[in-house]
């Protein structure tokens, strides 16, 4: 397993960033943004510097597969964990870099996010925020709000967007649906008063949703899936498909920790 850091450092830098003046803006659903970010905009990059980069087990799948790494070195390298206050319910985050003005630690002076294509959803919506899409926020509502910081210049820009194609622009939507199962299961661990004495249980809910490689061997090197009804089909697919394997997975804790869900126990085993 994977040796868990907690919290960040404090760096001492120049700050790109005024974390006490900012306006968050109420937005509906059907609401319209002006919004673009661009090398040619003054303030490019300045937002992947002190930024606060929760990832979602999606994030931690498709950042550590881009790097082709295992999840346990990537959790590793590049992460820390921080518990929901309050609750022994992990959270991982994205490390910033000690220099650099506390830079996001894939982002590259000249060329900018050096995983563009696989960013964490966070950074795939900004400055849109979603409090549903929080996981300490526990909400079920979809709240959604603009992010207005000083130092941000996009939205001067003109381009104007409706908010349901700036999500889908960023390739946001459908990693939002991926989530709320996890989501869900954070919730409800929440709603139990998950806390620091549960540590099997949260060594579970850190296995099954964030270190995935560890979770595969758990998995097809045990007797587990002799234990559940799952036909040749499903076993063949989360083998092979690191995406269903996570869906997989969050099955498997509403079975193992909630006593639900759909995953059935296979009492003949």
């Amino acid at each position: 397993m994977i040796g868990h850091k907690v919290d960040s450092k404090n760096f001492s830098h120049n700050h790109y960033r005024d974390k006490e003046n900012f306006k968050l803006k109420p937005l509906s659903n059907k609401g319209l943004l002006n919004f673009s970010c661009h090398p040619g905009v003054s303030c490019f990059n300045k937002c992947c510097h002190e930024i606060d980069v929760i990832l979602t087990p999606l994030d931690i799948l498709r950042l550590k597969s881009k790097l082709k790494i295992k999840s346990g070195e990537f959790l590793n390298e590049y992460t820390y964990f921080q518990q929901i206050k309050g609750t022994g319910i992990p959270l991982v985050k994205l490390q910033m870099k000690e220099k650099s003005e506390g830079a996001c630690i894939f982002l590259d002076g000249k060329i900018g996010c050096t995983v563009y294509k696989n960013r964490p959803l966070v950074c795939r919506t900004y400055p849109v925020g979603s409090a549903s899409m929080d996981p300490r926020q526990g909400e079920s509502k979809e709240s959604r709000f603009i992010i207005k910081e000083e130092m941000c210049q996009g939205h001067e820009e003109k381009k104007e967007w409706k908010l349901e194609d700036w999500m889908k622009d960023q390739g946001a939507t459908e990693i939002e649906d991926l989530n709320k199962p996890w989501l869900e299961t954070v919730a409800k661990l929440k709603a139990i008063n998950l806390d620091d004495t549960h540590q099997h249980q949260i060594s579970l809910f850190i296995m099954a949703c964030y270190d995935l490689d560890t979770f595969h061997d758990f998995v097809f090197k045990s007797s587990l899936l002799k234990k559940f009804k799952v036909d040749k089909e499903m076993a063949s697919s989360i083998k092979k498909d690191h995406e269903k394997l996570l869906q997989f997975g969050i099955l498997w804790l509403q079975f193992a920790l909630f006593g639900e869900g759909p995953l059935q126990s296979n009492n003949t085993a």
